[in-house]
C-alpha cells in the first residue's frame, strides 16, 4: 500500500505560498507534509529560505489531520540536539500524533555559514548517531545525564513533552546511512533520484541489514522514497522550473564544503536535460508519473513523498487529487 506526501521547499516559495500549499494538500489526500530544513538555499536569484519549524507550526494550526514533517533537520551543528528534542516535543505536544522528525547529516549550505565547520562525513554519522540517541533519551521525561564523544547533558530535562510517540526517519543517499537508520530502527527516507538500481543493491540492502542485525528484522519498515516533480500543461515551463534545483543530481554537492548559493547554481549548468527528465518526473501525463510510482512502489516503498518544484502549485496539487492519488487508492 503507498501513500503520497506533499514536499515543498522554503528556499523556493515564501512562506504564505508554503502555507496555502500544505494545507491544499490536505484537502487533495496526501497524508504528510514536508518541508526542507534548510538556511541557504540551493540558488541565489529569486530565492526565499525561511526557517521550516515556524512553517510547521503555522500549517499545523491550520490544518486537521496531515501529518507534518522535516526532510531533514541535522541535528549535529547548527542545532544541539537537545533543542531538536525540545522543538518537536513541543509541537507533537500541541498537535498529537501528527509530527515526524527527518533527520540526516546535513549539507554544508546550511552550516558552514553559521560558522559551524564542515567535518569529515565520518564524524557527520559519527555525530548523527549520538544525536538520536541524545533526543530520544530526553523524550523518554526525567533528568538526564549524558556524557558521549560530542554531546553533553547535565540534569537535563524537558518540562513540555510530546503526547505521543513521534517517529524518526533518517536520510540516506548510500550504505552507512541506511545501514544507520536499519541499525537505530528509524524510518528510511532516500531518494528517487539515485536510480533504481542503487536503491535496490545500496541502500534497501543496507537498511534492511541495518534491521537484522539489530534484531529489528520482523519490524514494520517505514520506507520513504523522494521524487522531484514538476507539472504543468506546458512541459517547457515545467522543465524550466527544473534547473535551479539541477545542482543536487551532482552527487558532490551533498558532500562537499560548497555553502555559496550563487556558487551552487553554477554547478547546475553542468546538468544535461536527460539527465533531469530522467531522475524527476517532468510531465502533464498521468501515466509517466504513475508508471514512476508504480515502479518505486515494487521495490517496497510504502510512502512516496513528492518534492513540488512546478510554476503553479494549486495546479499541480489538482492534478495529483484528480490523477494520481486516486490510481493508487484504487489499487490498494
Amino acid at each position: 500500500m503507498v501513500d503520497f506526501g506533499y514536499h515543498v521547499l522554503p528556499e523556493w516559495f515564501s512562506p504564505e505560498r508554503i502555507i496555502e500549499g500544505l494545507c491544499l494538500s490536505e484537502e487533495a489526500g496526501f497524508t504528510v507534509g514536508w518541508i526542507s530544513d534548510h538556511f541557504h538555499p540551493w540558488f541565489d536569484e529569486g530565492a526565499h529560505c525561511s526557517f521550516a519549524w515556524s512553517i510547521l507550526s503555522a500549517t499545523a494550526e491550520r490544518t486537521r489531520k496531515i501529518r507534518l514533517g522535516t526532510a531533514v533537520t541535522a541535528p549535529i551543528l547548527r542545532y544541539n540536539p537537545a533543542i531538536v528534542a525540545q522543538a518537536f516535543a513541543t509541537l507533537d505536544h500541541l498537535y498529537p500524533g501528527r509530527v515526524i522528525l527527518g533527520l540526516g547529516t546535513g549539507e554544508a549550505l546550511n552550516e558552514v555559514p553559521v560558522g559551524c565547520g564542515w567535518p569529515s562525513f565520518k564524524e557527520r554519522l559519527a555525530r548523527l548517531e549520538e544525536a538520536v540517541h541524545v533526543i530520544r533519551l530526553l523524550w523518554r521525561g526525567g533528568f538526564v545525564n549524558f556524557r558521549g564523544k560530542y554531546y553533553r547533558l547535565k540534569n537535563a530535562k524537558l518540562y513540555t513533552l510530546s503526547k505521543t510517540s513521534i517517529p524518526i526517519y533518517i536520510a540516506a543517499s548510500g550504505q552507512a546511512t541506511a545501514y544507520l537508520a536499519g541499525k537505530l530502527g528509524v524510518g528510511l527516507i532516500t531518494l528517487a533520484g539515485l536510480g533504481l538500481n542503487w536503491l535496490r543493491e545500496n541502500v534497501l540492502r543496507s537498511y534492511r541489514k541495518g534491521l537484522a542485525d539489530t534484531g529489528l528484522s520482523q519490524a514494520k519498515t517505514s520506507l520513504v522514497v523522494e521524487v522531484i516533480g514538476s507539472y504543468d500543461e506546458d512541459e517547457k515551463k515545467a522543465l524550466k522550473n527544473c534547473w535551479p534545483f539541477a545542482a543536487t543530481l551532482m552527487p558532490l554537492i551533498f558532500r562537499a564544503n560548497v555553502s555559496d548559493p550563487r556558487e551552487i547554481a553554477l554547478y547546475g549548468n553542468m546538468i544535461r536535460e536527460e539527465l533531469i527528465r530522467e531522475r524527476w518526473v517532468v510531465s502533464s501525463k498521468p501515466e509517466d508519473h504513475i508508471e514512476r510510482y508504480s515502479k518505486l512502489a515494487e521495490l517496497g516503498f510504502n510512502h512516496i513523498e513528492i518534492v513540488d518544484i512546478s510554476p503553479d502549485h494549486r495546479s499541480f496539487i489538482k492534478f495529483y487529487k484528480e490523477k494520481i492519488i486516486p490510481y493508487f487508492q484504487q489499487s490498494r
